[in-house]
């Protein structure tokens, strides 16, 4: 049964048959207009632009197959269906050849010719829906394209955009201070981290790594932060909670990639704390490393992993939920953290991060022995977040 109410615009030579179909899609919800002529039936169609057409394909002034070719010309998109009491394959397959959406012999069934009708307009509707989205995707993939290229034409101005879009170098949320650092290889850097309060018991942050360097790779963290922006505001007027769940942001924000085909995908950790009850969860988008949680003792890479955040329409997310101690360093990097580092090996660095986190929880202490304050041309861009609980290990150095 339709819903919808659409615009049905049906076509015979025999007044009987169409009397018929009026009833039954009439009954069924439809609007319907009818004609026994078909040179008629192009000027209803231009006047009522109906959302389908339902046609005889063999009339004496002019055949359904002509009239499909005519419609098709002008509206390309409005699905026809071809109904033909003979059962002509090689009618059928041009008919199909030509673009109709089905075709269906007589006599036929109510189910069968309704089942056909609605087939037929649901293929109509995800068409004008794509559409449109393809429309307002171009349009903001222009938007995007300006925009790169003014960061191309002044890679000092585009990093200053960039700067402003992070957070502040430092911040405290009831005993929990963050605190961060972003080194770009170049001007613009393709890394960004963001953290910001939810409510007044949850604060959020993310670390994200787009694929690729400069100014292509930077204008897609400037996409995303507008992304994230736009889910925490749909969060404020009430919409939905999404911004509490680290796996259906992620979901989110990979759709919405992958349907602006920028070729541009991320790795990405996005976590939410809650401020009353001292746990995490978080979501890992194929990012590498995970984060280190340092509880005085003993440091660990928190479990996790998933896909690429915007790589796969079918890309899955998992949250993770973490009981924090009452004291901790959560540290997060991005891998070019690694391309600074000294091991032999990828285990030998993971250890050597381990106990780096170990020795200080001042991000500072962390990046300058392996000089990054004299960075120039590296191979890769390197951020690093630093949470700590109730300043265990002392203030935060500058």
């Amino acid at each position: 049964m339709s819903q919808t109410y659409e615009h049905i615009l049906s076509i015979d030579d025999d007044p009987h048959l169409l009397e018929l179909l009026k009833l039954y899609l009439e009954d069924s919800g439809f609007e319907v207009t009818t004609t026994t002529k078909p040179t008629e039936a192009l000027k209803i169609f231009e006047e009522i632009k109906p959302d389908l057409v339902l046609t005889d394909l063999h009339m004496p002034t002019m055949s359904g197959i002509e009239l499909l070719s005519s419609l098709k010309e002008s509206s390309p998109n409005t699905p026809v269906v071809i109904l033909s009491g003979q059962g002509d394959m090689s009618d059928a397959i041009g008919a199909l050849q030509l673009g109709a959406a089905d075709y269906l012999l007589k006599p036929f069934s109510r189910v069968s010719l309704e089942h056909a009708v609605c087939r037929a307009l649901d293929k109509f509707r995800l068409l004008k829906q794509n559409e449109n989205y393809r429309l307002m995707l171009e349009k903001k993939n222009i938007e995007l394209a300006r925009s790169l290229e003014q960061l191309e034409v002044d890679q000092k101005a585009g990093k200053n955009v960039q700067q402003l879009l992070l957070p502040k170098e430092h911040a405290q949320f009831d005993g929990y201070s963050l605190t961060y650092k972003v080194i770009p290889s170049l001007y613009l850097s393709g890394d960004f981290i963001d953290y910001f309060k939810i409510n007044d018991r949850h604060v959020a942050f993310y670390i994200a790594e787009v694929s690729g360097h400069g100014a292509s790779s930077a204008f897609v963290t400037v996409m995303l932060k507008g992304m994230v922006e736009k889910i925490q505001e749909s969060f404020q007027r009430g919409s939905d909670d999404i911004i509490l769940h680290p796996e259906k942001l992620l979901k989110k924000i990979s759709d919405t990639l992958l349907a602006a085909r920028l070729g541009k995908y991320l790795t990405m950790i996005y976590c939410v704390l809650d401020l009353n009850e001292n746990t995490l969860v978080y979501s890992v988008g194929g990012h590498y490393p995970n984060p280190i949680l340092y509880n005085g003792e003993k440091a660990v890479f928190l479990e996790g992993q998933g896909f690429a955040v915007g790589i796969h329409q079918q890309a899955r997310f998992e949250s993770r939920r973490c009981e924090l101690p009452l004291q901790f360093t959560l540290a997060m990097f991005s891998d070019g953290i690694f391309e600074v580092m000294n091991g032999k090996n990828q285990t030998e660095n993971e250890k050597n991060l381990l106990t780096m986190v170990k020795k200080s929880s001042h991000i500072n202490d962390i990046l300058e022995p392996l000089g990054t304050n004299q960075m120039n041309g590296a191979p890769d861009d390197v951020a690093c977040l630093i949470i700590n609980k109730d300043n265990m290990f002392g203030q935060v150095s500058h």
